[in-house]
C-alpha cells in the first residue's frame, strides 16, 4: 500500500510541476504577443509538455518537434506513438514524424488555428522551416524565440529545485564511488567505471556532461573527478579533485584554497549581480580556471568565465554550476539562487 502511496504521489507531483511550467510558457508567450509557439529543441519540448524521449547520441536537424497554440492553450507533439507522452496531451494533438517536408507542412498545418495566428515564435529557426511557415500562415510575423524560452527556463520553480537537489545525490554517490575506487588503488578508468556504476545502480545511465576520471598531470596523481548525470530531465552535477591514497576529497591546503576560491564564487552569484561582479570576487585568488553557468535539463545560460559573460546578470531561483581550479586542484557544485545567500545542493 504504501508503494502505491509513494507511486500516486510522485505521479501527482510530476502532473503538478508540467501543468506550473506549462503555464509559465504560456504566460510568457502571452506577456511578448505570441500567439503560437514552435520549438525544436527536444529539452524544451520536455519542458514545455513533459515529453519523456528516448535519448540518442545523433545529431537532428531542425524539425517542429512541438507547437503551442494560444487560443485554448493547446500543446501539440511530433510523435508516432503516445508512450511518453503525458495525459495532458492528447492522443489527437499527435502528428507524426516523417522525412518528407510535404507531409511535415500538412500535418503543422492542420494543427487548429495555426494557419489564422499573427504572430509564430520559433526556437532555433531554420530558413527552410521558416520559409514553410510563411506558406502555411502568409499574415503572420515569424520571430525567433530563442530567448524566451531561454528566461522562462532559466528561473527555477521549487519543485525544479528539489529535482535538481535529487540529481545532485545521484552524481555525489557517483563521485564518491569514483573516490573510494581511487582510494583503494584503482586505475582511473576502474574508478570511471565504478561511477557509472553506482549511477546505474540508481537507475541513472543518461549522461549530462558526462563522467571524467582524468589524472591532472602526467603522473598517477592527483585526479580529478567530475559527473555530469540526467536524472528525470534534470542535470545532477558535482566535480572533485581526489587522491590515489584518499578515498575521500581532502586535499589539505590545495583543497582548502580550492574551497575557499569557490566560497568567493558562490558568495558573488547574488541576485543583480553581473558577469563583471562575479569576476571581480576572484580577481585576487589566481584561479587557474574558473567558470559559473546556468544547469537545469542541461547546460543553460548564463556563462560567466574571465573572457565571457560580462553583461550577464544573476537572478534569484537561478541553478548555476559554479567551478574553480587552483593549483591545479579542482571544485565543482550545483547551486540555487537564494534572496541572498547561494546554496551548493
Amino acid at each position: 500500500m504504501s508503494a502505491v502511496a509513494a507511486t500516486t504521489a510522485d505521479d501527482a507531483a510530476d502532473t503538478a510541476l508540467r501543468a506550473a511550467r506549462r503555464d509559465r510558457l504560456f504566460d510568457a508567450m502571452a506577456g511578448v504577443g505570441l500567439d503560437a509557439l514552435v520549438l525544436g529543441r527536444r529539452d524544451s519540448v520536455a519542458y514545455a509538455t513533459g515529453l519523456r524521449s528516448l535519448w540518442t547520441a545523433a545529431t537532428r536537424p531542425f524539425a517542429a518537434a512541438s507547437v503551442l497554440v494560444g487560443a485554448g492553450r493547446a500543446t501539440h507533439l511530433l510523435s508516432t506513438w503516445d508512450e511518453g507522452v503525458p495525459p495532458e496531451v492528447p492522443f489527437e494533438h499527435l502528428y507524426g514524424i516523417t522525412w518528407s517536408p510535404a507531409v511535415m507542412a500538412a500535418s503543422v498545418g492542420a494543427i487548429p488555428g495555426l494557419v489564422d495566428v499573427r504572430r509564430i515564435g520559433v526556437e532555433a529557426l531554420s530558413p527552410g522551416f521558416e520559409h514553410m511557415l510563411r506558406r502555411l500562415a502568409p499574415g503572420a510575423e515569424v520571430v525567433p524565440a530563442d530567448d524566451l524560452l531561454r528566461a522562462v527556463r532559466a528561473l527555477k520553480l521549487p519543485a525544479e529545485v528539489e529535482r535538481i537537489r535529487s540529481a545532485v545525490a545521484v552524481a555525489r554517490e557517483a563521485v564518491e564511488a569514483a573516490g573510494a575506487a581511487l582510494g583503494g588503488g584503482l586505475d582511473p578508468v576502474a574508478a570511471r567505471a565504478a561511477a557509472l556504476r553506482a549511477a546505474a545502480e540508481r537507475g541513472v545511465t543518461m549522461p549530462g556532461s558526462g563522467v571524467v576520471v582524468q589524472p591532472v598531470g602526467s603522473g598517477a596523481e592527483p585526479v580529478h573527478v567530475d559527473v555530469g548525470l540526467l536524472v528525470d530531465g534534470d542535470e545532477g552535477g558535482m566535480g572533485r579533485t581526489v587522491s590515489l591514497g584518499d578515498a575521500g576529497d581532502a586535499g589539505g591546503p590545495r583543497d582548502d584554497a580550492a574551497v575557499d576560491a569557490q566560497r568567493r564564487l558562490l558568495d558573488a552569484c547574488r541576485p543583480g549581480a553581473t558577469g563583471v561582479d562575479v569576476r571581480d570576487a576572484v580577481a585576487g585568488v589566481r584561479a587557474d580556471r574558473w567558470m559559473v553557468r546556468g544547469s537545469g535539463m542541461g547546460f543553460e545560460p548564463p556563462v560567466v568565465t574571465d573572457a565571457l559573460g560580462t553583461a550577464s546578470v544573476i537572478d534569484e531561483a537561478m541553478v548555476l554550476s559554479v567551478e574553480v581550479e587552483l593549483d591545479g586542484w579542482r571544485r565543482r557544485d550545483l547551486a540555487v539562487v537564494g534572496p541572498t545567500t547561494t546554496e551548493a545542493l
